[in-house]
């Protein structure tokens, strides 16, 4: 990548790096996908990568790049055009585009960090808004982690391969808000995905791709648990 003291455009950086371009071409499968799975409806749900690994010290005095989806983007329109709806930020700079970062950038962030901090490889934050998965977070059964990872793992074996530590439970709070943010990074420790009572899920990954992995493995769980308990009740 050419040696600059600013970063004009996405678009820029794009065509300088090979890597970059595939990172928005796989962003923006994962965006149609989720948009398919009926897991975004209007504005719902965003993304971050950490891509401060491809940039380099030379982008600027901070080494922390971040390409987040701008507030009030749709996941349809991350999917027909990346460049349109992602802004590059970083947290010491004004954020690199049109409009202001998704209103979840601050918990992002702080997972994002957590993730660095813990070295697991994650760059990626994605969320969506699977209706098995917040249908789930309001059973009783959610209250425990145990209990929830127990039946999740029951309904699908596969949850034991692809989570061996569990999904975490995160207990209801404003979307946006500092509150959630701090509960989503308590929560966090060694997991990659939070379940946000009556919200949706977040996980984190290596890529994209990785991110939702993870989220359909548990939203499959989620659809097979749920399904079972209706099918308990009819025999009933």
């Amino acid at each position: 990548m050419k040696k600059n003291e600013n970063i004009n455009s996405l678009q820029a950086l794009a065509e300088q790096s090979a890597e970059m371009k595939n990172l928005l071409v796989r962003i923006s499968a994962v965006a149609a996908q989720i948009n398919l799975h009926g897991w975004a409806e209007a504005n719902a749900g965003n993304i971050s990568v950490d891509v401060s690994s491809l940039l380099g010290s030379e982008q600027g005095a901070s080494k922390d790049w971040y390409l987040v989806s701008r507030s009030g983007s749709r996941y349809r329109d991350l999917a027909a055009d990346p460049l349109s709806v992602l802004l590059l930020v970083s947290p010491s700079e004004p954020a690199r585009g049109d409009g202001s970062q998704s209103s979840e950038w601050g918990c992002h962030l702080k997972l994002q960090q957590a993730a660095r901090s813990r070295a697991c490889g994650s760059k990626v934050v994605l969320h969506a808004h699977p209706d098995e998965i917040i249908l789930l977070s309001q059973l009783d059964l959610f209250q425990n982690q145990e209990s929830l990872n127990r039946a999740l793992r029951e309904a699908l074996p596969e949850m034991s391969i692809f989570f061996p530590r569990g999904v975490q439970p995160v207990k209801s709070a404003p979307p946006g808000s500092g509150e959630l943010a701090e509960l989503s990074f308590q929560a966090l420790g060694d997991h990659n995905v939070l379940i946000w009572q009556g919200h949706g899920i977040l996980a984190l990954g290596r890529d994209p791709d990785h991110a939702l992995d993870q989220i359909e493995v548990v939203a499959k769980a989620a659809r097979l648990l749920l399904g079972r308990f209706f099918l308990t009740n009819i025999a009933k």
